[in-house]
């Protein structure tokens, strides 16, 4: 209890219990503000989302967030693991609540594309395999040797030396494509057909069709030039993640990069809730927020449970940590949002993903097909990925194992979800069915062998869950230069802020939500500094509070992670003072 009342009142509002929300309740309590978590749900994590079949050791897959690459950018992370007390462990028998190695590759990964069958990493390939064009693409893109990774190499690496070494040219240059709306799709299509090689009608087309098909979701190239130009420039330090062009799980010393959570990625969100003083309160459904100018307050309105009468709480400040789709069904109508805010909310996209595991008496991949370390298997069929498992490496032979059936997202997520009439698990069985028939045709082996196998399964269509409304933020094309920074910009006159991995770069990612909340939280201080002008005591008491929040959740200088400017009158600065003073753009 505080002795005396401070110089400034914030009492915070967080609208939901995901990384980003638990996040900010973390920093929060450190800098004992007084705050409250409102989810929607009945427990903590929200995209960060492990299906266990049962609580024995390795009988689970993730639904959501699964890789932890330990990489630069993603040092807020791995800073956060580590106050969790979660290490690495590489040895062979690794403890459950630790970090091991990721496999984005393993002996006998199958691939089937175009009707033809290969072993990646095996001891041969299916029959009829043409090693220089094993999946006979020159009949359609023509005669060249140049794989996937080849092209979109020469696509992207033009504009990283020239990011590198000119930044505000090349950045301008880049604007101009994003304000004219260009996809990686009409990027690469103008691109090749400069290159003779590509130079015919429909040659070009063909080829960024076909780059699509291997490297990523079908309509994933439809985002955002600039958005893929990002995830490229992140993740080629020191190793690029899918979609990119390249999985190698390896830095350039030698040491892997990858890593995924032993016991189901769920423990670091429950990590972090038990470090909660204030537990969220969890089944208190948000249904609206507005705001009281005469109060300076914000109103919630919010259900609890399945009572139809709901109940309003009052905060000098809220964080939305919601998604986008999410924020469009609230009534919002006078929470103090700006038009662009609106058409933020309203137009950004989201990518789509079913993941479906399934748990077999057996591990046949590994013990029938020699599939032993992990990996992943493609295909150009609906199901697109199959992950086989870097976790229970050891389980002995003849037990249960958990396979990651179908990880596919975008269009192809769409159309295998739209088999399903509901999101409950009894009308899932034709995404069964069809994932079942695409697992046995990737293999080699007999359906009905497959399915006596079978002890249960697991189904979740991310655009059909109630509290998302979608996997993960995937930007259109204009919509990174025309509405993105909106998003960083504050509502309400600086009392209501928009977090969550969407308003960060790093989108899909854990650190999105975790430097959103940051961020968030480094804007209301900012905002309260503008608000208080002339009070040297609250100016003291949040300058204070701004220099604790730097020092303990801040980013050292050599991070790569500077999403949040520290400089009053850089970047962060203007953002927050445009949000109170800017309330008729």
């Amino acid at each position: 209890m505080k002795s005396s009342p401070e110089p400034v009142e914030l009492k915070i509002g967080v609208v939901g219990a995901g990384m980003a929300g638990l996040y900010a309740s973390l920093i929060l309590q450190d800098l004992d503000l007084e705050h409250e978590v409102v989810e929607a749900s009945h427990k903590p994590g929200g995209r960060v989302r492990t299906h266990r079949f049962s609580q024995e050791s390795g009988d689970y897959f993730e639904l959501g967030a699964m890789l932890f690459p330990d990489i630069p950018i993603m040092s807020r992370t791995f800073k956060l693991l580590k106050l969790l007390n979660i290490e690495k462990d590489n040895s062979a028998d690794p403890r459950q609540g630790c970090l091991i190695p990721y496999h984005f590759t393993g002996p006998n990964n199958p691939m089937f594309f175009n009707n033809v069958w290969l072993k990646v990493g095996g001891d041969g390939c299916g029959p009829g395999v043409d090693t220089e064009d094993p999946f006979h693409a020159s009949n359609d893109i023509g005669d060249t040797a140049d794989n996937k990774s080849v092209i979109l190499k020469r696509v992207f690496d033009d504009w990283k030396t020239r990011l590198i070494h000119d930044f505000e040219n090349a950045w301008e240059e880049l604007m101009k494509l994003e304000f004219e709306a260009t996809s990686l799709k009409t990027y690469m299509i103008r691109k090749l057909r400069l290159d003779s090689e590509y130079s015919n009608h429909l040659g070009p087309l063909k080829v960024v069709n076909w780059c699509e098909t291997m490297a990523a979701g079908t309509g994933h190239f439809d985002a955002s030039f600039v958005s893929w130009l990002l995830l490229t420039l992140e993740f080629e330090y020191p190793a690029p993640t899918p979609p990119g062009y390249d999985t190698r799980p390896i830095t350039s010393d030698g040491e892997n990069a990858w890593w995924i959570l032993n016991g189901g990625s769920d423990i670091v969100a429950e990590g972090v809730a038990k470090r909660l003083k204030r537990k969220p309160l969890y089944n208190h459904t948000v249904t609206g927020i507005s705001h009281s100018p005469e109060k300076g307050r914000m109103v919630v309105t919010m259900r609890p449970g399945y009572d139809v009468k709901p109940m309003t709480k009052e905060y000098t400040h809220v964080i939305t940590t919601t998604t986008a789709p999410c924020l469009g069904f609230m009534d919002l109508r006078k929470a103090g949002l700006t038009r662009m805010h609106w058409e933020a909310i309203r137009t950004l996209h989201y990518d789509n993903a079913v993941k479906l595991g399934i748990k077999f008496q057996r591990r046949w991949w590994a013990e029938d097909m020699a599939i032993t370390k992990g990996g992943t298997g493609m295909t150009d069929r609906p199901t697109r990925i199959v992950m086989y498992p870097s976790h229970a490496l050891n389980t002995p032979e003849g037990s249960p194992g958990v396979l990651y059936a179908c990880f596919n997202w975008g269009q192809d997520a769409s159309r295998l979800g739209g088999l399903s009439v509901s999101s409950e698990a009894t009308s899932q069985v034709a995404i069964f069915d069809a994932v079942m028939q695409d697992l046995a045709i990737m293999h080699g082996y007999p359906e009905e062998k497959l399915r006596a196998m079978v002890m249960e399964y697991h189904v979740h269509d991310w655009n059909r869950d109630r509290l998302v409304n979608g996997h993960f933020a995937l930007l259109a094309p204009g919509h990174f230069a025309s509405y993105f920074g909106k998003l960083q910009q504050p509502a309400a006159v600086g009392r209501l802020f928009l977090a969550g991995e969407m308003t960060s770069i790093y989108h899909g990612w854990i650190v999105g939500a975790l430097n959103s909340a940051y961020c968030a939280i480094y804007r209301i201080l900012v905002c309260e500094m503008f608000r208080n002008l002339g009070n040297w005591g609250a100016l003291n008491y949040l300058y204070n509070k701004l220099q604790l929040l730097r020092s303990r959740w801040g980013s050292a200088e050599d991070e790569l992670e500077g999403e949040c400017c520290v400089d009053l009158m850089g970047v962060t600065g203007w953002q927050s003072f445009l949000g109170m003073y800017d309330a008729t753009i």
